[in-house]
């Protein structure tokens, strides 16, 4: 493009039905909304890709639509500039509905706050992040580190409930390094029922890490596992689940 940022938001702005004093006032005030001020007169073709991607967003936001539609906007940023686009897009969602399209699920997790999974055409999760990580949850795992014995571990693990696979591996100075996995619905409370069993027993543990399904686990398992046709969207139940819980 030959034209400057402020030049093609006018022509935008016209093509929206802006005129006059209300046309150069929404300009000006997307210019500021989206930082573009000190590049607003220089040829958009001479900008950085950061740059090009808030002009973008700039002309989206004239006329101040409900909804703004967003498709892979941080792609080929680097890191600063994906700094400074999310943060513009949280900004954007306290004012405005935004969608956002991508397919970087930790910039997916980081900026919204209603995750839409479509798989072959068909809808199989809609919900809050967090509802999602733990509506699955068989990749949760707790990784600890103690200087009990194997026997020891084994006689505590034996008294909790929801408690999947265990493996654990000899480190150095008698440590035991131990990982075992979990389906329960609340992995913070399998975590503080580990910790108060080893307490009980006067064994300590030295390092206690939660390993919690992430988005990519939760998008593998939604798009991979079976036919989206046959699936229930995760988040959501169907009249005769209801039913069933009720």
């Amino acid at each position: 493009m030959n034209e400057t940022p402020a030049e093609y938001l006018r022509f935008v702005g016209e093509a929206k039905g802006l005129r006059g004093a209300e046309l150069e006032r929404q300009i000006q005030a997307v210019i500021e909304q989206v930082r573009i001020a000190e590049v607003k007169n220089r040829r958009i073709s001479a900008l950085s890709k950061g740059y090009k991607q808030r002009v973008g967003i700039a002309q989206a936001l004239l006329g101040n639509p409900k909804v703004i539609i967003l498709d892979e906007p941080t792609v080929g940023l680097d890191p600063i500039q994906i700094i400074e686009i999310r943060d513009l897009i949280k900004q954007l969602g306290q004012d405005h509905t935004v969608i956002l399209s991508s397919h970087i699920l930790s910039e997916v997790q980081a900026i919204c706050d209603k995750i839409l999974i479509i798989a072959h055409g068909k809808l199989v999760a809609f919900d809050d992040p967090d509802k999602l990580e733990r509506s699955l949850l068989s990749g949760n795992e707790i990784l600890f580190t103690t200087d009990a014995g194997a026997d020891q571990v084994q006689e505590i693990l034996a008294g909790l409930d929801q408690i999947g696979e265990v493996t654990w591996e000899e480190k150095e100075g008698g440590l035991l390094s131990v990982r075992m996995k979990t389906a329960a619905e609340d992995i913070y409370e399998v975590s503080r029922a580990l910790f108060f069993a080893f307490a009980g027993q006067g064994q300590a543990l030295l390092e206690l890490t939660l390993k919690r399904a992430s988005l990519e686990d939760i998008f593998l398992e939604l798009t991979e596992n079976g036919d989206p046709a046959d699936q229930t969207p995760a988040g959501e139940t169907t009249e005769e689940q209801e039913g069933e819980g009720a």
